[in-house]
């Protein structure tokens, strides 16, 4: 045994176990109470039976907290835990890859002098006792066949400035987490809403451990690292209320893309406002007690039942591959659970598709109906290319104002938050459909949960068909219905 070795493997055993002595020892780092969130995140996940472990972590961060640093340090650490542990970064370009790989270089310039010894930093790659397999590569996020094929036990893929790395690069890392000791961590400003680094914090949030960096804490707490002056000046030229500082600064999404319906900031506060006080609020809409229902298409994607009591929504529920007609029969149950009159209560529900062969459910049942087709008329046809895009546009203004109550929910947040509109050749406001809004946004899951919340909210009912309070047989709907199905 070489000298050297004598005196590394003692640390080398201390530094492998624990993220905290390997920074303090090894990289001589005393990390931010921030950056100590993301320390402690894979301590965390690195010690958990691996049946617990979520496997994901996402950063969004104003500039200047550190995360390209701590992140260097954090995947420095997971490659010593284990012999030939590779780490993978990828970026939207090569030039952000290598200045990733020239952080870890700075990080090393004050590391204990062994350590500096034990790993070494290129342009590109970083390798750790003189092995081609064992360190850190770098792969740009432009194609996802430069992320495929790599299945290495102890694995760690890093996606840096994830706002700008496609979502079928994530889709692609994101294969890789079935191997045991797998991690996938994205960090980055949050530039904007239209990526899978926003999905993290919304659609996806339960399958992520979520770390949100404000430059504002940084300058006040440490003040060597943000300049607080750096902060004022931005606010300064931009607002306190613009995109620009709520990115670089306050570590937020921008308020919405310009073509975007809602503001995440604004569904957000909704899921927050008193459910009772927003139900009692009646004198905004003619339709105050609604239930919307969106049915799967042709036995995919979700069906969704929303109802609505004025301004609030107070039962969600989200099937999945379950029988379109079961799914009516509980929003039958839902009316008589609530007391709820046929002659005072508005059904909304999406007649397209799967919902074609349900409607005679609620004629027979002697129910108040409004059939939601893609291209129905709009109560308002100078403004709306049609009754879908009304509705929408309707939860809209709700939802900027702030005066509804909507289900805490990430991926309906996610939804409404990511859908957008154009204007049609005539001028008229068109809510992109289903099929654009996955495209566009390279979701597989169908946006259900959004459309039956839009349709519960409408409120143009008045040109809707009244049909008989009483069925076929004539006795009142709901007298006999069971009660949990």
């Amino acid at each position: 045994m070489s000298r050297f070795q004598r005196q590394f493997e003692p640390l080398y055993e201390r530094w492998r176990s624990d993220i905290n002595i390997f920074l303090r020892e090894g990289l001589n780092e005393t990390p931010t109470w921030q950056q100590q969130q993301l320390f402690d995140v894979i301590q965390l996940e690195s010690s958990l039976p691996v049946e617990k472990r979520k496997k994901r972590i996402a950063v969004r961060s104003g500039q200047g907290p550190g995360k390209t640093r701590s992140t260097g340090e954090a995947v420095l650490w997971r490659c010593l835990r284990h012999p030939d542990a590779l780490c993978v970064v990828t970026a939207p370009s090569m030039r952000q890859c290598k200045q990733w790989v020239d952080e870890i270089k700075r990080t090393l310039r004050d590391a204990h002098p062994l350590l500096q010894r034990f790993v070494k930093c290129y342009t590109t790659k970083v390798e750790i006792n003189g092995s081609d397999i064992w360190g850190i590569r770098t792969a740009t996020a432009t194609r996802p066949e430069n992320l495929q094929g790599i299945h290495e036990n102890h694995l760690t893929f890093v996606a840096d400035e994830a706002s700008g790395v496609p979502r079928s690069i994530v889709e692609t890392i994101k294969g890789t987490l079935s191997n045991p000791d797998a991690l996938f961590i994205q960090t980055g400003n949050p530039n904007t809403t239209d990526c899978g680094f926003y999905d993290c914090f919304t659609s996806q949030g339960d399958q992520w451990y979520q770390l949100h960096w404000n430059a504002e804490d940084t300058a006040r707490d440490y003040p060597h690292i943000v300049s607080p002056s750096r902060n004022r000046a931005i606010e300064l030229e931009y607002g306190r209320d613009s995109d620009v500082y709520r990115v670089r600064v306050l570590g937020e999404f921008p308020h919405q893309n310009p073509n975007s319906l809602m503001a995440l900031e604004d569904l957000v506060a909704c899921t927050r406002t008193n459910l009772r006080g927003c139900a009692s609020i009646t004198e905004l809409t003619p339709v105050n007690k609604a239930i919307g229902i969106d049915y799967a298409r042709f036995g995919g994607d979700e069906s969704v039942v929303a109802r609505r009591v004025g301004l609030a929504i107070v039962d969600y529920k989200v099937f999945v591959k379950r029988d379109p007609r079961e799914v009516t029969d509980y929003a039958f149950q839902l009316q008589y659970d609530a007391n709820w009159k046929n002659e005072d209560c508005w059904y909304l529900p999406d007649a397209g598709g799967m919902g074609q062969g349900l409607m005679h459910a609620f004629y027979e049942a002697g129910k108040q109906l409004l059939e939601f087709h893609t291209q129905s008329t709009a109560a308002n046809p100078d403004m709306f290319a049609d009754q879908y895009s009304e509705a929408w546009w309707h939860l809209r203004m709700l939802v900027k104002e702030r005066v509804c109550h909507l289900p805490n929910d990430p991926r309906l947040l996610s939804q409404l938050s990511t859908r957008q509109y154009y204007m049609d050749r005539d001028g008229r406001i068109k809510v992109e459909t289903k099929d654009e809004w996955r495209e566009r946004t390279e979701i597989e899951e169908s946006p259900d949960r959004g459309d039956a919340v839009a349709m519960a909210f409408y409120p143009h009912v008045s040109a809707a068909v009244r049909v008989s309070q009483r069925n076929p047989s004539g006795h009142r709907v709901g007298s006999k219905l069971r009660r949990s199905r």
